[in-house]
């Protein structure tokens, strides 16, 4: 089963970025596949640097905590399997770790090759949104 890294990354006015990939009619949230080799942490922060040129702090919700000054890491906010067919009958086996983050530093610059838009969202356009993800829209009600 592959393991698929996203985030819900918010600047500082609380808008989400949400991108657009290649031949794509929908948007859905910045992040990708965690290599053999790193976790899920080391992945989502990679994806974005990739896609996004981004740095980013992931945000530990609930509490509140500066994760700089202690050792844990924050959990990710969400955490589900799919299973499903594509378009070409192929069987699709994922689990996704959904994290919150933001933007710590750069400036954005997409990944031409994968990406052919990004844009900001507030909380209340996402959940408007018809050509996006349910389980997002299901996430964000909660943040």
């Amino acid at each position: 089963m592959r393991q698929v890294t996203r985030t819900f990354l918010k600047n500082s006015e609380w808008k989400f970025v949400l991108v657009r990939h290649n031949k794509k009619d929908y948007w859905t949230l910045p992040g990708g596949h965690v290599e053999q080799w790193e976790d899920i942490y080391n992945a989502i922060k990679r994806e974005i640097k990739e896609e996004l040129n981004l740095e980013i702090k992931i945000l530990w919700k609930k509490l509140g905590f500066n994760l700089e000054s202690i050792k844990e890491r924050p959990a990710p906010i969400c955490t589900y399997k799919l299973d499903f067919e594509n378009e070409k009958w192929k069987r699709i086996k994922k689990l996704e770790y959904i994290f919150l983050s933001e933007i710590k530093s750069g400036e954005i610059k997409i990944q031409d090759d994968e990406i052919e838009e990004y844009k900001f969202f507030t909380k209340e356009e996402i959940l408007w949104l018809e050509n996006t993800f349910i389980q997002f829209k299901e996430i964000l009600k909660k943040i």
